[in-house]
């Protein structure tokens, strides 16, 4: 009866069957156009005797009417919505003809025509409410004012009911990325600062745009609309992780993926923090218990022998319960799956040293409500709430192991994105910092002992680091090190790893082994690898297409931002293709380029590891890098270049 409260508030002493009170509800109906809330007044049983004592009273004959199609027992639910919605709309209202103007006012106008077509399940219409009435009306509200909240909250409510109506990918099909957009506008603009729309709203409507953003291949703006509101976002849910994961696939925004990445990796953290904690919170709780048992023993134990009440609930607590058995178990030597749920058990029981209102069950199925507050005092039952209200607050929910293994899969599956969102700008920062690393370029160095270097390290070269090779992978792996002048037939490859050797052991023999060298030589040397291994790609696919004769065009991007496709060998290739493009040309085409027994998901597997070694590293945003880091990227790029070499068709 919200209604009468706010009318209450304003009028100290009154009452239902006041004529002011009345007089109140009409203003709501004509000139706010409040109608389901004055029909929630009506319908309150104690208003029947009101209603019976104005029956001759012409200036209430619409309440009377209301009454009366209440009485008999009809909801709104109804066919009878028809006959309200003319009450309201007037007798000539059609609801399914959206062009039209009602006759009523106030901001709240159309909330019983939204009802009516939610209610009884016309969606499209639904929608086209929503778009040509409903949001422009809310958008225009100035929502500091508290009717005008309230009037968004209640719109708001019934949105998120529509919402979740149309999950349904068939159903979903029919809504235009139009009234998404409408979506998106009325939560940044009036929903998201409603204070009379609390969180776990809001974070129902947010799961589910961003679900209808994914269907409807938003990518970009899901991303988006999920980092301005990612407070509101529960990623303990993991349909709301594997709908972000989605669109982080499609999204190709770095930065954004980046975020979300980190959001989800503190999930991953907070489970295996409970999971290492967990001996530690059984341990406390089940000390704080047992103190409990022998300050009710040693302060009641007469009471506990002579009182059957009180003996009762203490038998019950302590041994049908089992609760003593489990608080001196060796938890430690308890797999997971039973810690995690004898500390629930424990953080239900030690309500009962708080207060009287927890039913407990013991197994034989029997429940009780254990009065031991009675028996221990406030301020010790208080104790015992604090610490039960600490390890809530770091408590997953239930279902950990599932949840692990999903966010273990998110995780896996953003890295792959991150990978490739960062390897389409990796040949920019690699030549960004080859430029910085020409000023200490200036000494010669003996190429003809470089490549000497490279192919001692190139035979004996192991995988490190990367995925786990297949019995054949691992033929061609072997077979590829004996083939170090296929990888050196472009003069530039051969100019950038003989070099890179030679700077490799150079720099190691001038660094002092006293302390863990780090130097920002380090991070041009490994500049160096990585450029080899785009040169390697530009040289074998014009090798490959002069045997062929015939490849498919690459999709680049000019300096003008401007995509668009050459041909393999061209005058534009050589000026802007990429590693980025490398790597897509290879997933699109990798079948027709590599080897029969070669397979183009697992060079895009070994790949992305790669570039996601060298992003987690950061080479190109740190100034000076650790010689093991640097140690650890060369070898794996070596890897991968022997692993193209073994791959790729020749």
């Amino acid at each position: 009866m919200d209604i009468y409260q706010e009318f209450s508030a304003r009028h100290f002493g009154a009452y239902l069957d006041s004529e002011e009170f009345m007089d109140y509800m009409m203003r709501q109906w004509l000139l706010k156009g409040r109608h389901l809330d004055v029909c929630h007044v009506i319908d309150h049983p104690s208003f029947t005797k009101v209603i019976d004592e104005c029956r001759d009273n012409e200036r209430y004959s619409l309440f009377v009417e209301l009454s009366d199609l209440y009485e008999s027992e009809i909801t709104l639910a109804s066919q009878y919505n028809e006959t309200l919605l003319s009450l309201a709309y007037g007798e000539d209202f059609d609801p399914f003809e959206l062009d039209q103007d009602t006759r009523a006012k106030g901001d709240w106008r159309y909330h019983l025509w939204f009802y009516f077509l939610n209610n009884e399940g016309h969606i499209a219409e639904s929608w086209q409410l929503f778009n040509q009435k409903i949001y422009p009306l809310c958008a225009a509200l100035h929502n500091t004012r508290a009717d005008h909240m309230q009037t968004l909250a209640r719109y708001f409510n019934e949105l998120c009911v529509l919402m979740e109506k149309t999950r349904d990918p068939d159903i979903l099909e029919s809504v235009t990325k139009h009234t998404i957009m409408n979506l998106y506008d009325f939560f940044l603009q009036v929903a998201h600062n409603d204070t009379l729309i609390d969180v776990a709203a809001k974070r129902s409507f947010c799961a589910r745009l961003i679900h209808m953003m994914k269907y409807k291949d938003m990518h970009r703006i899901g991303l988006e609309f999920y980092i301005t509101f990612n407070e509101l976002f529960d990623l303990n849910d993991i349909p709301t992780v594997m709908s972000a994961v989605s669109l982080s696939k499609s999204a190709h925004d770095y930065q954004a993926v980046h975020v979300l990445h980190g959001d989800i990796q503190a999930v991953k953290y907070r489970i295996e923090k409970y999971k290492g904690d967990v001996v530690s919170q059984l341990t406390q709780i089940s000390e704080y218990i047992m103190r409990m048992k022998q300050v009710i023993e040693e302060d009641h134990g007469g009471k506990i022998n002579e009182d059957s009440f009180i003996q009762a609930d203490f038998n019950f607590f302590f041994h049908e319960c089992k609760i003593e058995e489990i608080c001196t178990m060796n938890f430690s030597e308890l797999p997971f799956e039973e810690q995690d749920a004898l500390l629930r058990t424990l953080l239900n029981a030690i309500i009962c040293f708080y207060k009287a209102d927890k039913t407990l069950t013991s197994e034989d199925g029997n429940t009780k409500e254990p009065a031991l507050n009675l028996l221990i005092g406030w301020e010790k039952g208080n104790e015992g709430m604090k610490l039960r209200n600490r390890i809530l607050s770091l408590l997953p929910e239930e279902g950990i192991e599932y949840r692990e293994i999903m966010i273990a899969d998110a995780l896996l599956q953003l890295d792959e994105c991150l990978a490739e969102f960062y390897m389409d700008d990796l040949s920019a920062a690699v030549e960004a910092v080859q430029r910085k690393s020409e000023q200490y370029d200036q000494e010669p160095v003996d190429l003809k002992q470089g490549e000497t270097l490279l192919e001692e390290t190139f035979t004996s070269l192991l995988p490190v680091n990367g995925p786990v090779l297949t019995d054949a992978e691992e033929r061609r792996f072997e077979k590829a090190g004996s083939r170090l002048n296929t990888l050196l037939e472009s003069a530039e490859v051969r100019r950038l790893l003989t070099g890179a050797e030679m700077k490799w052991k150079n720099q190691l023999q001038n660094l002092p082994q006293s302390v863990q060298p780090v130097s920002e030589k380090f991070t041009y040397i490994v500049a160096d690898y990585v450029q080899a291994v785009e040169e390697f790609l530009i040289h074998m696919l014009v090798k490959m297409k002069a045997k062929k004769e015939k490849m498919p065009l690459m999709d680049v991007v000019t300096s003008e931002a401007v995509r668009t496709s050459v041909e393999i060998g061209s005058e534009e290739y050589y000026q802007f293709v990429t590693l980025g493009n490398f790597y897509h040309y290879l997933s699109a085409n990798g079948t027709s380029l590599l080897t029969a027994d070669a397979d183009k998901t697992k060079v895009k597997e070994y790949l992305s590891h790669w570039a996601n070694s060298i992003r987690t590293a950061s080479f190109d945003k740190k100034e000076a890098l650790p010689a093991e880091v640097a140690q650890a990227l060369r070898k794996e790029t070596l890897v991968v270049l022997k692993r193209l070499l073994g791959d790729l068709s020749m």
